[in-house]
């Protein structure tokens, strides 16, 4: 039988339309929210990074839009957030080995997007 995700045959006692898409449906909740692909692409060089440092390099966002965000990438598992106690104390922000493996994902986004989106931005 052909699985046609816009029809309402029922599978496994679950009708299509209420399964999940996955694996897309969980990863793209994660990295679809606006900003959450561009913080990984600037933690990517591997340096940890400050609130306030994370915010001018993404330009833009609003302070508690980019906390919401680095939240729910660290409770993910996608971020580390690490409280330094130098003076002043502070905190920084990188990210572990799974927020680490989106580089191949963030590396083809940018890809297509040269192929495809670029000459519109110009």
């Amino acid at each position: 039988m052909a699985v046609d995700t816009l029809d309402t045959k029922v599978v496994d006692k679950k009708p299509l339309l209420e399964l999940p898409l996955c694996p897309v449906e969980p990863a793209a909740r994660i990295i679809g929210q606006k900003w959450t692909l561009q913080m990984v692409y600037f933690l990517l060089d591997g340096s940890s990074m400050r609130f306030c440092e994370l915010q001018d390099r993404l330009g833009g966002v609003n302070p508690s839009t980019l906390s919401s965000r680095l939240k729910m990438l660290e409770e993910e598992g996608i971020v580390r957030r690490e409280q330094i106690s130098a003076i002043p104390p502070h905190v920084e922000y990188s990210l572990t080995d799974m927020g680490r493996q989106l580089e191949g994902v963030i590396r083809e986004v940018l890809r297509w997007s040269n192929e495809w989106l670029c000459e519109r931005c110009s």
